[in-house]
């Protein structure tokens, strides 16, 4: 595919963890936009990001209104018609978005690669997520990887999606019969759902081209260390997911109703 791809970096508060997720993204082997989005950050990422000129773009409000809808707005900013949501404290490999594009075609929704959970640049991974889940690189339709789905997460940070199912799936915030909701949890794991309400197949690259940080501060490790905000963090995800089965049998519905 030759669309254009753009790189979205939210980010708040991580000024020392921010350049290793720009400079990733800017080692790309494609042709990239870049665009780096600060909600309400009071350290020194303004100053980090004017280092890197026009090589970014960077919007920057002075209230936090929470994390889905600094997503939404770097989302609203690019131009491409693909799009990778970079997490500030994670990175990708300089072949990411190319291999992504690789696995992409008319009927794929979204393409994602095997990620590392690591403590550091070049440390042995303490954890591999999705090596397991397909067997090689390839197109597979999206009904082989349902029950992992519902049963897991791709993070957007491993995955390049089209950029009306990342709008579509982060402009309600909130779903609309949630009661429960937690940093932006949802949101995340919907983007994959609805892409696969829309598409047929999915994009899988069989290589570990994303690596995930491992620290403190952390949603996912901090939520790990308090029952509480871990029973939380679960039931957001219970509820999207509910969401989308909700979705799936209506759309049955629609189908019977047109034959």
């Amino acid at each position: 595919m030759s669309e254009l791809v753009s790189i979205v970096i939210p980010t708040f508060n991580r000024a020392a963890m921010l350049p290793r997720a720009i400079e990733s993204a800017l080692a790309q082997t494609v042709s990239c936009e870049v665009i780096v989005i600060d909600h309400g950050s009071t350290d020194e990422t303004q100053h980090v990001a004017a280092a890197y000129k026009d090589r970014i773009t960077y919007i920057r409000r002075e209230k936090d209104l929470g994390p889905h809808f600094c997503w939404l707005e770097g989302v609203l900013h690019s131009k491409g018609d693909l799009v990778h949501l970079q997490y500030d404290d994670d990175w990708i490999a300089p072949q990411f978005v190319e291999a992504c594009l690789g696995v992409m075609r008319e009927d794929v929704g979204f393409a994602f690669t095997v990620a590392h959970v690591v403590e550091a640049v070049g440390a042995a991974p303490k954890l591999e997520l999705f090596g397991n889940w397909l067997p090689k690189t390839g197109i597979y339709p999206a009904v082989d990887l349902e029950n992992r789905i519902l049963n897991g997460l791709i993070s957007p940070a491993a995955a390049l999606f089209r950029r009306q199912i990342l709008i579509d799936a982060l402009y309600q915030g909130r779903l609309p019969l949630a009661n429960h909701d937690y940093h932006g949890v949802g949101p995340d794991c919907f983007v994959t759902l609805l892409s696969m309400l829309r598409y047929p197949n999915v994009g899988f690259v069989h290589e570990a081209l994303a690596f995930f940080y491992s620290h403190p501060g952390s949603i996912t490790i901090d939520a790990q260390g308090s029952p509480e905000k871990q029973a939380a963090l679960t039931a957001a995800y219970a509820e999207v997911k509910r969401y989308y089965i909700e979705l799936k049998i209506l759309q049955a519905i629609r189908a019977q109703k047109t034959a």
